[in-house]
Order: structure tokens, then C-alpha cells, then sequence
């Protein structure tokens, strides 16, 4: 009878309890989500443009000034000299470079030496009874004729007959023809144009040499050339004759330097002009890296800002009421951490910081 009694009063007591659950349930609110926008925050300065110097900062390697590169113009089997033909070694002004076997090309023009000795002899005869004003100078001529030097100049005459004449026995023509080969004679020898350093060598004694093969490089010490590029709104700044302060890498030396030329084209993708600074030093090597500071002439109504506030390569961001404006600028100059430009207004509030993110129109708050 009791177990009777209680099943229905627990099955009410669970009937009750879910009807109280779906009550509490039923009488939550569910809390409203609340979005918020995000205002950046922003620092800024106030432009005052003013007058700065302009000092132009590069590096580059140094090259040598003067410089020669070897060709040959002859066929031949090139001969060991009395120095060595190799990077390094130096030769003085006038001193031989390269020697290639000339040995049957110089037998042929002291051949023609001869026979032109002999032409010339023949016609002594005639011009002693046509010419016998003209003979002693002739005879003297013939006598400094020699088979191992070159042709001596002819001798000048006022006889217009006597011109014609030796034209028509050849003289002329044989004259013009040995200097032409006593030219090409010269070319198996290459002599150094100015005291130097041989910087690069092509061939070893014993090579066969070919027209137009490349033997090597020589090169003037002493002198060098370090070729800057120059913001081209700076060149009229650049003169010719400026000096030029110039440092190694680690500023352990310093040297002086003095512009020697300048380019008066301006490179179309980088809007620079090339500036040319000769520097003399017996101590600096070609190859070598220096840097060159010159201070150029002072621009006025400009001002100078870090490099990370560019945007879009020629602008930056102003505050304008509260909002981020593009202003257009012209970069006049570029130090190594920052830039000097033109194009802000005075009193313009200028963000001083990077906006990840900025974008025109922009909502931020300037940050105190």
C-alpha cells in the first residue's frame, strides 16, 4: 500500500522540479553584446620649416684613374721579358709590357730596307746629270739608310720636276710602304704609357697571340677616380673643384678628395646624376671602399623627418580635425636615417610615428 503511495508522489516531485526549471530558464535575459570601435592612438609634431644644410653621404669603390687595357694587333708567340707579366708587378713609363716574337715579320722589312737602299742608289747617276743641285743632299740620304733602324724622313725638295721624277721611279711609294710596315713592326712590342701595375694578365710566355685577343690591364697607381650618385635637385649645389672629404670604412684614414666631373645626365629611374671625386694617395689600392661626405649648399623652407614616416614614396600622414590626411612631399634630400623635404605647411601637425594599418580619412587620437 505504500509503495503504491509513493511512486505518483515522486513521479509529481520530478514533474514539479522540471516545471521550475523551465521558469528559471524562461526569465533569463540574455545579455546584449556591446561592440566597441577601437581609436588609435598617435603622436605628432608641429612643422616649422627652416634652413638645414645639406651634407651628401656615399660609398663606393675607388678606380683607378688612368687605365689601359692591352690588345694585340700582331700574330706572334709572346716572349718573356725581363720582368714578369703578372698581376702586381710594376713597370715604369716606356718599359716593355709585352714582347712577341717578331723575328720573320723584322727580316722582311730589312729586306725592303735594302732593296729601298738600292732603288735610291740606282738613280744617283741621273739625278748628278738632271738633278745636280739635288745630288749631295741624295747621297747623305742614302748613306743613313740603315737595315736595322727605321727609314730616316726624306729629304724636302723645292723642285716641283724633281718631285715628279722620284714619283716615277717609285721612291715615293716604296718609302710609304716600308713606314707602313715599320709601324706594324712596332706593334710586337707594347710599352707601358705611364709608370704603373700590371691588375690583370691574359697569357704566359710561350702563348701564340692573335689579332684582337685581350692580354690584360694596366693601371696608373697613385690616382683614383670614386664615382657618387647625387640627388639631382643637389647638383646645382656640385661643382667642379669642390672638395670632398673622404674616409675608409672603419674612418681609421682620411683623405681629400675634389670633384673632377659631372654628369650632366640624369639617370631617369632614380632622378641622380652621376658625380665624379679624383683622389691622389699612395697609400689607397683600386678596389678599395671610401666614404665621401660633402656638404653641399644650404636649402632653405624644408625639414627634416625620419624615414619611416614615408608612405607611398612621396607621402606622409597630417592630423586634420582628428583625422588622417595623405600630404604629398618632395624629397630634396636623403641622409642615412633621415630625409629632408619640402611640400609641409607651418604649423601642420605632422605624425611623428608610424600608423600600422593608416589609411586616408582615418579616425585616431593624438596621444599626449
Amino acid at each position: 500500500m505504500k509503495k503504491t503511495i509513493q511512486i505518483p508522489l515522486a513521479i509529481g516531485i520530478i514533474l514539479v522540479a522540471i516545471g521550475l526549471k523551465k521558469l528559471m530558464d524562461s526569465s533569463k535575459k540574455i545579455p546584449e553584446k556591446k561592440t566597441e570601435k577601437t581609436i588609435k592612438l598617435v603622436t605628432t609634431q608641429l612643422v616649422e620649416n627652416g634652413t638645414l644644410p645639406v651634407q651628401i653621404k656615399s660609398t663606393g669603390s675607388i678606380l683607378a684613374k688612368e687605365r689601359t687595357v692591352l690588345y694585340s694587333e700582331v700574330q706572334g708567340v709572346f716572349q718573356q721579358t725581363s720582368r714578369s707579366f703578372k698581376p702586381g708587378v710594376s713597370y715604369g713609363a716606356g718599359q716593355t709590357l709585352i714582347q712577341i716574337n717578331n723575328s720573320e715579320f723584322a727580316a722582311s722589312v730589312k729586306s725592303q730596307r735594302i732593296n729601298f737602299k738600292s732603288l735610291i742608289t740606282g738613280t744617283l747617276a741621273d739625278i748628278q746629270f738632271d738633278y745636280p743641285n739635288e745630288l749631295s743632299t741624295w747621297k747623305n740620304y742614302v748613306n743613313s739608310i740603315s737595315s736595322e733602324k727605321s727609314l730616316p724622313s726624306l729629304p724636302k725638295t723645292s723642285n716641283d720636276n724633281f718631285s715628279h721624277y722620284l714619283s716615277g721611279k717609285g721612291i715615293l711609294t716604296n718609302y710609304y710602304s716600308i713606314k707602313n710596315l715599320e709601324t706594324r713592326l712596332a706593334k710586337y712590342t707594347i710599352s707601358a704609357p705611364f709608370t704603373g701595375v700590371l691588375v690583370q694578365a691574359n697569357i704566359t710566355p710561350g702563348t701564340l697571340v692573335s689579332p684582337g685577343q685581350k692580354l690584360g690591364e694596366f693601371i696608373k697607381t697613385g690616382v683614383y677616380e670614386l664615382e657618387l650618385n647625387v640627388n639631382a635637385s643637389l647638383s646645382d649645389f656640385l661643382k667642379i673643384g669642390k672638395k670632398v672629404s673622404l674616409f675608409t670604412t672603419d674612418k681609421s684614414s682620411h683623405y681629400e678628395g675634389t670633384v673632377t666631373r659631372i654628369n650632366s645626365q640624369i639617370d631617369r629611374a632614380s632622378q641622380t646624376v652621376q658625380l665624379f671625386v679624383e683622389v691622389k694617395s699612395t697609400e689607397l689600392h683600386e678596389g678599395e671602399y671610401l666614404q665621401a661626405e660633402i656638404t653641399a649648399q644650404n636649402v632653405d623652407n624644408v625639414y627634416e623627418i625620419t624615414r619611416n614616416l614615408i608612405i607611398d614614396e612621396n607621402h606622409v600622414f597630417i592630423l586634420q580635425d582628428s583625422v588622417l590626411h595623405k600630404q604629398p612631399i618632395t624629397i630634396v634630400h636623403a641622409n642615412e636615417k633621415s630625409l629632408i623635404v619640402k611640400g609641409l605647411e607651418n604649423s601642420s601637425q605632422l605624425i611623428s610615428t608610424p600608423v600600422s594599418g593608416g589609411y586616408e580619412g582615418m579616425k585616431v587620437s593624438v596621444q599626449n
